[in-house]
């Protein structure tokens, strides 16, 4: 394995500490669904491990990579579901690379915590509310699939057989991923649910709104 270089380290760094700081307001923002049993697997998985830089190393690339050759084999709701935990897992990932290297443009140096206000002040600063709000809803609509495939019937099976599926073509990371998100949706309520959708929005958008509104 090839040694990092030290700019390589120092990105990798600020980003990790831009998702910290993220994470570290996911849990103020929505304390109390972090506190509540039922919906504590719900929000670790969506405020935290979506946002986990280690689900970008290369065994997911390369999970992700085989996925595109075989995905036409899964059943469509799975498929669908697995390709929009993909694309909201990227562009996450994605924006919070481009907020690191603002940071380190600012002169952070590894070690450094940045504070909640710190971490909105980037995130005015480097824009991209197209980007911003295609985020939010592709969360949200992650959350709404998770939740209905985990309340559908048969849908232990059905991820019996998808389980089958990866072992067969090599993307049992992948499926480790959807699977952790049936299991976190699986004991929220809808209603529970549907109220956590609507905190979630307007929250959300509230922080569009106040650092790129007009």
């Amino acid at each position: 394995m090839p040694q990092e270089s030290p700019e390589a380290r120092l990105l990798r760094k600020a980003q990790e500490e831009i998702v910290r700081s993220q994470t570290e307001r996911f849990r103020r923002d929505y304390r109390e669904y972090f506190e509540r049993p039922e919906t504590e697997k719900l929000v670790q998985y969506f405020f935290e491990q979506i946002y986990d830089l280690e689900a970008q190393d290369s065994i997911i690339q390369t999970a992700i990579n085989t996925y595109k050759k075989v995905k036409g084999q899964l059943t469509s709701s799975i498929r669908e579901n697995l390709d929009d935990l993909i694309e909201l897992n990227q562009l996450t990932h994605a924006l919070d690379r481009k907020m690191a290297v603002l940071l380190i443009k600012q002169g952070w140096t590894e070690g450094i915590k940045i504070s909640i206000d710190e971490f909105f002040v980037l995130y005015k600063h480097l824009g991209l509310e197209a980007e911003r709000r295609e985020q939010l809803f592709g969360a949200i609509k992650c959350m709404m699939m998770s939740h209905r495939l985990a309340h559908r019937p048969f849908s232990e099976i059905v991820l019996k057989l998808a389980k089958a599926f990866a072992v067969m073509f090599g993307v049992m990371p992948l499926y480790r991923f959807a699977n952790d998100g049936y299991y976190a949706s699986v004991a929220v309520s809808p209603e529970v649910f549907n109220k956590f959708i609507d905190k979630v929005t307007e929250v959300e958008l509230s922080y569009i709104e106040k650092y790129f509104g007009k």
